[in-house]
């Protein structure tokens, strides 16, 4: 392309030539005004006209040169220029009619003629033609008269130049917004078709967008349906506003289709009948039978995912370099459409194949906690008669027992009431799990419900060299909740507290926490948690030891139950722990379950 700046069709500066170019003219005229033979003018007039004219082109030597950059500028000056050769001419007189026709006519084809080299040979032409008439006449000329040779050519170049400069400014402006519309077409093509992931979708935007600048006859979009076997693929077809069909295909089948995959760049084909495909796909091949067609690969990050095929009927069609450019851009636009649509599908099908599992899981999740329920609820009857009728045996209800038989039978009502409380954990997670728990709601002391605990607790204490204290602290008010779920609460925490706590002590203090609030505080010097363990001890069947010879036992599902009551409750649970100092669990729960405390604000801060 022809640089800015510059003639275009001269590669010399724009007002450089401009300038040679009008001294030529002020060369002819000056010389026709000075050989006139006209009397009506005062030679001071001429004189003074001529320097005029000379003076307005030394004037340009010192014009900037980007004005010579705008049509704009060159207006002024031809009008200029055609008043003076013309005001020459007639004041030079002796001008017959028939060279003001050849004058008039070069400055029109000048401007009409597209090609600059065609208005050099027309100024050749037009100059032999007159100086070989003008030769043949037998009239006696002023000796002038032979510088209208010379005119005419010069006359030519000038205008044909003017000429020139304004096509080229203009092709330069249709050039631009040629490329702006490109870039446009392009910015909506990158922003349109990554955004869609239907594959229907992407096809249609493709072939309506390279449709519109291509203009062929038939596009085939062929799809790669495994990057690792690039012998498979996917065909879309169809006519334009329709919706585009596919069918599967073997890519071997077609060979400008596998040469662009080959090569990876661009393939252009003359003649492409079905006798060039391969004989299974002749029959399918019929309708990709053309005079000319171009395969542009779909190409992303070096990987393939297809190619766009075009079909041209014309025989003597020529895509342009912009027109092969835009369909690559397309295709590259198309291979991150396509990726993207893969990449959501593979999603679409792991997201199935995850839910299914999901549900899967959930099934069986509740299938078995189906079975634990009516398992656990079917084991806890007989449990239960065990531990009563082993409690009346130890009271010697039915008759004295030997101490023997008595410690065996405190062993076997032991062992009876952990498996019952095994039992009841189990219900009550279970019921928890269906949301099936509800409150029992009553205003009530909290010593009565440590007189409960302490009496619960005393089994448990026996075989401890420790006891549990209780302390309540002042200001704590009766408070309306459901007790037997808070006593189901407490009771976890010290059984837990007096299991692995072997020395020290295991207390139980009560507080009032302000803004309607009270909080149960259960301390211990037991084994104590690592801090890293803290977040998981209230996930369900969570132990911190995992065994199956374990040191102590449990379902691992104590604290669980513990964190779904108090969350029931309306409280929160708080832990803090050091491996070998102890634990101490702080559940607050609000004066009244089922209100939501209020906070108390002081000096304007909550």
């Amino acid at each position: 392309m022809p640089r800015l700046g510059t003639a275009g069709v001269l590669d010399v500066p724009k007002k450089l030539t401009v300038i040679r170019l009008r001294w030529l003219l002020v060369i002819i005229c000056s010389y026709l005004l000075l050989s006139s033979q006209t009397t009506w003018l005062a030679p001071t007039f001429v004189h003074a006209f001529i320097l005029v004219y000379i003076a307005t082109n030394l004037a340009l030597y010192f014009v900037d040169e980007s004005l010579f950059d705008s049509t704009y500028f060159y207006s002024p000056i031809v009008v200029f220029d055609t008043f003076y050769v013309t005001v020459s001419l007639v004041i030079s007189g002796q001008i017959a009619t028939d060279f003001y026709l050849a004058y008039f006519l070069i400055i029109i084809l000048s401007t009409i003629w597209q090609d600059f080299r065609g208005v050099i040979v027309i100024a050749i032409l037009a100059t032999i033609l007159y100086g070989y008439f003008l030769f043949r006449t037998t009239l006696v000329h002023d000796p002038s008269v032979y510088l209208r040779i010379p005119f005419l050519f010069v006359i030519s170049l000038f205008y044909g130049y003017f000429v020139q400069i304004v096509r080229f400014e203009k092709m330069l402006k249709e050039q631009a917004e040629q490329e702006a519309q490109d870039m446009a077409m392009v910015q909506t093509l990158s922003q349109t078709l990554p955004a869609s992931l239907d594959y229907k979708q992407i096809i249609e935007t493709v072939r309506e967008k390279i449709g519109n600048v291509v203009r062929a006859g038939k596009l085939y979009i062929f799809i790669v349906a495994e990057a690792e076997d690039s012998s498979r693929g996917i065909i879309f077809e169809g006519e334009e506003g329709g919706n585009p069909v596919s069918k599967e295909i073997d890519l071997r089948q077609y060979p400008i289709v596998q040469e662009c995959m080959r090569k990876r760049s661009p393939v252009i084909q003359r003649k492409v009948t079905s006798g060039l495909f391969a004989a299974a796909a002749q029959e399918e091949a019929q309708d990709l039978s053309f005079s000319f067609s171009t395969a542009v690969p779909i190409m992303f990050r070096s990987e393939l995912h297809g190619v766009i095929l075009l079909g041209f009927s014309e025989a003597n069609r020529v895509l342009s370099s912009r027109e092969i450019q835009f369909c690559q851009i397309v295709a590259f636009s198309t291979a991150i459409a396509l990726s993207n649509a893969k990449k959501y599908e593979e999603l679409q099908i792991a997201a199935k194949r995850r839910q299914l599992i999901a549900e899967q899981l959930a099934e069986a999740n509740r299938l078995k906690s189906e079975f634990l329920a009516n398992t656990t609820h079917e084991l806890r009857t007989p449990i239960a008669a065990v531990v009563g009728y082993g409690d009346l045996l130890i009271q010697e209800v039915f008759g004295p027992l030997t101490d023997q038989q008595k410690n065996t039978m405190e062993r076997l009502t032991q062992n009876a009431r952990g498996m019952l409380g095994l039992v009841e954990d189990i219900l009550d997670f279970s019921k928890l799990e269906k949301g099936e728990a509800s409150l029992f709601v009553k205003q009530q002391e909290v010593g009565a419900l440590l007189d409960e605990l302490r009496k619960d607790l005393a089994p448990l204490e026996s075989g401890k060299p420790l006891k549990v204290k209780y302390e309540i602290g002042e200001g704590v008010p009766s408070i309306k909740t459901d007790w037997g779920k808070l006593k189901r609460i407490l009771l976890g925490l010290l059984n837990n507290a007096v299991k692995f706590t072997e020395k020290g002590e295991v207390k139980l203090s009560v507080l009032s926490a302000g803004h309607g609030e009270i909080s149960f505080i259960v301390s211990d010097t037991g084994i104590g948690i690592p801090g890293e363990q803290i977040p998981l001890i209230f996930e369900k069947f969570r132990q911190l030891d995992g065994s199956t010879n374990r040191r102590y036992g449990g379902t691992g599902l104590g604290l669980t139950i513990t964190k779904n009551l108090v969350d029931l409750l309306g409280g929160k649970i708080e832990v803090e722990s050091e491996v070998g100092k102890g634990s101490t669990f702080k559940v607050t729960i609000p004066v009244a379950s089922g209100e939501k405390p209020q906070r108390a604000v002081s000096d304007g801060v909550p």
